[in-house]
């Protein structure tokens, strides 16, 4: 049995812990940083409470190697965490399988650590590029809530950094 793999990447975000946190559950805003520009992706399904399920498809164009992922969510605190187990559908060998995914908020001097740790992944999904995309999906949603209203413009000049 291949030993369990985990991934991490982490992220200060110039903005509070309840405007990060609506942008991670409003499926408007889930579809404007959740995949790149150009990418295609629907969401089937989004039952938001703990063993709610969801469902998210992937167009064939893109660099993701993975077709569809179905998920349930495990445990959720209102702006502070969500815990999925997802379901990775794909064509491709070793790109198949179920991890668990933990998304954590916490108060930060600087504004809010975004933190996501994968448990337990494929074989297939090599860490560098995993790793990467963990890093680049981190960066469109700061982006995206640093420019809020709601957003902290003292810290916004500081860049991206991790946590």
């Amino acid at each position: 049995m291949p030993a369990c793999k985990t991934h991490e990447a982490s992220r200060i975000v110039f903005a509070p812990e309840d405007t990060l946190y609506g942008a991670m559950t409003d499926l408007d805003q889930l579809a404007l940083w959740l995949l790149p520009d150009g990418e295609d992706m629907r969401i089937d399904k989004f039952d938001l409470r703990p063993g709610g399920t969801f469902r998210v498809s992937f167009g064939r164009d893109g660099d993701c190697p993975v077709e569809a992922i179905n998920g349930r969510f495990i445990d959720i605190i209102s702006d502070q965490q969500i815990v999925q187990i997802l379901e990775l559908d794909s064509a491709l060998q070793g790109f198949t399988g179920t991890m668990r995914v933990t998304w954590s908020l916490e108060d930060v001097a600087e504004g809010t650590c975004l933190r996501i740790v994968a448990d337990d992944t494929p074989p297939g999904l090599d860490t560098d590029w995993l790793t990467r995309q963990f890093e680049l999906t981190l960066d469109r949603l700061a982006t995206l809530v640093e420019r809020m209203p709601s957003a902290s413009i003292i810290y916004s000049e500081a860049g991206a950094q991790p946590c």
